[in-house]
């Protein structure tokens, strides 16, 4: 299986480097493709020196706009999956054999990780947030959804050609996940480690949840 890796990364320096060489013990350079949200810190400089493809855009436009350039890029090329990971080092890319294992395993169309919501592991507010939305996004899909927020997944690209997306920012993960689901596609989940470098989150609280409950509304009255 040819798989290929997206990482939309915004002043991610700090991490980035130690993430490439990670993804590169099981990606091919040439596969690995970072989108630079218009950063302005050293993520520029890392991806000047590194080899994997990069796209640039002119500002910061959010994961939404950055996800959708990374495949649009991606799928440019002769791929049969794409995982989706972060570039901030809260994913492992040693668990990307997890991923391709799952896939093959089961024969699902995507594959997407959960991690553990416990004290101790994950920011009681997110472990709050996190819990809570996966309910919603549960209920309104009817399938068990048991992390709707966690970007670390993998996805047969005949899957991401038929996706429409259209979010901006961080509410992407949800409507990739409803869209998939919504399409009847096979999904199959797998558990993730998550590790958190108290460095501070870019998700805006209140915009941001207002984002997702807009996305929730717009399926509830497509399903009516």
């Amino acid at each position: 299986m040819k798989c290929g890796v997206i990482i939309p990364a915004y002043n991610v320096g700090e991490t980035l480097h130690t993430v490439l060489s990670k993804t590169q013990d099981f990606i091919p350079q040439q596969y690995i493709y970072v989108v630079d949200d218009g950063s302005t810190d050293e993520t520029k400089a890392i991806l000047q020196k590194s080899s994997v493809k990069t796209i640039t855009l002119d500002r910061n436009r959010g994961k939404g706009v950055a996800m959708r350039a990374g495949i649009q890029r991606a799928l440019q090329d002769d791929l049969d999956a794409l995982i989706t990971l972060d570039g901030d080092g809260q994913h492992d890319p040693a668990e990307i054999p997890l991923f391709m294992q799952t896939l093959e395993k089961t024969g699902s169309d995507a594959v997407f990780g959960y991690r553990q919501f416990r004290i101790g592991v994950m920011p009681i507010d997110r472990i709050l947030s996190n819990s809570l939305t996966s309910w919603i996004v549960s209920k309104v899909t009817g399938h068990e959804v048991p992390d709707s927020q966690c970007g670390y997944r993998m996805y047969r690209t005949t899957v991401l050609r038929s996706l429409e997306i259209n979010s901006k920012r961080f509410e992407v993960e949800t409507e990739m996940l409803i869209k998939t689901l919504s399409s009847r596609y096979q999904v199959s989940h797998c558990p993730v480690t998550t590790t958190y470098h108290g460095n501070n989150s870019h998700i805006r609280r209140i915009p941001d949840t207002i984002r997702f409950c807009r996305l929730i509304l717009q399926r509830l009255i497509q399903k009516k």
